[in-house]
């Protein structure tokens, strides 16, 4: 009997000790699990008040452009955000102007990666992803109007 007194006291200790680690884990999981929570409604928020990007057409393809209204620009990140909106609005109106010429020279698009790395650096949470897409509509139609001209034999 006395063998086997401090051998079930050493278990009952091990399982206290196991028992106050795990309501430990439980509080520290629902801490961490509050914050992301309201992490996750901070973000819906901006989320809502951020301008919503037209989906525009061009030979049956979609594309997201987006243009912020003078009164919603943050003013970290004003110029930037303008810059960005520029560099596009120059690919578009090449790309409506004619539907065979280049939309964009090595020198523009290096332009706009620098303005939207600006962007980015300037305001991080300024959603990037429609001016990305809408980007990426003007030179994959860019290529495609190079691989055109590239294919159509010299007379």
């Amino acid at each position: 009997m006395n063998k086997k007194l401090p051998v079930l006291g050493l278990f009952l200790a091990l399982a206290a000790a196991d028992h106050a680690q795990a309501q430990a884990s439980l509080i520290a999981n629902g801490v961490v699990a509050a914050f992301n929570i309201g992490r996750m409604a901070s973000r819906k928020k901006e989320a809502v008040n951020a301008p919503k990007a037209a989906i525009e057409q061009y030979r049956g393809q979609s594309y997201p452009v987006l243009r912020t209204p003078d009164g919603e620009l943050p003013k970290k990140g004003e110029a930037e955000i303008r810059e960005v909106e520029t560099q596009l609005d120059r690919f578009r109106t090449a790309l409506r102007a004619d539907s065979t010429s280049v939309l964009c020279t090595p020198e523009q698009r290096t332009a706009f990666q620098a303005a939207i790395v600006s962007l980015a650096r300037a305001q991080s949470k300024w959603d990037l992803q429609p001016y990305q897409q809408e980007a990426t509509f003007y030179l994959a139609e860019d290529a495609r109007r190079q691989r055109a001209a590239a294919s159509v034999p010299a007379k």
